[in-house]
């Protein structure tokens, strides 16, 4: 599938949990809403591991977000926002390409964050359509919780069968 031409910009962050992505986008926020730029933050409502109506990272810093319960959901929550911020996007599987397209088609600016790759080390969606079309990548990457390598990777520590499962440092550690 070729990338379709559009008038807005898709940047997309990754990595494993616990590599900083939440840290980034709330760092990006900051910048944003300091050179007085219309955004919107939004987040899965399925996602309970922050604080309701915010994004939050592992140490506790946050940003306020309007909660999205599905993935059609996104482009009417993003309202008329120039920027739009996804946190999680993972959680909303490839129910988030076509929103995130038609944002890029009316000329915004999109950010989305989340886990590419899952704990069985395949992709999760929607990056595999999402990095096609990204106008910039950048993929970080934690601590290894065994080696102190660079982690890459997520590990579930508990046993569940569905592919996303929401949970923090009692439910997944990064690993080399």
């Amino acid at each position: 599938m070729s990338a379709p031409t559009h008038g807005g910009t898709l940047e997309v962050i990754c990595g494993p949990m616990f590599a900083g992505k939440t840290t980034l986008l709330i760092e990006r926020i900051e910048a944003l809403r300091a050179s007085g730029q219309s955004l919107r933050v939004l987040r899965p409502a399925r996602d309970t591991r922050s604080m309701p109506g915010a994004i939050q990272t592992h140490g506790g810093a946050h940003a306020a977000a309007v909660e999205v319960g599905q993935g059609d959901e996104i482009l009417a929550a993003a309202g008329d926002a120039a920027v739009v911020i996804i946190d999680e996007i993972h959680f909303f599987g490839e129910h988030a390409v076509e929103p995130c397209r038609a944002l890029l088609r009316a000329g915004r600016a999109v950010v989305v964050a989340g886990v590419e790759i899952d704990h069985f080390g395949k992709p999760f969606d929607p990056f595999p359509e999402l990095l096609q079309i990204a106008d910039s990548v950048r993929r970080l990457q934690g601590v290894c919780a065994r080696c102190g390598a660079p982690s890459t990777h997520t590990q579930r520590l508990i046993p569940a069968s569905d592919r996303v499962v929401a949970g923090g440092e009692e439910s997944y550690e990064p690993r080399c």
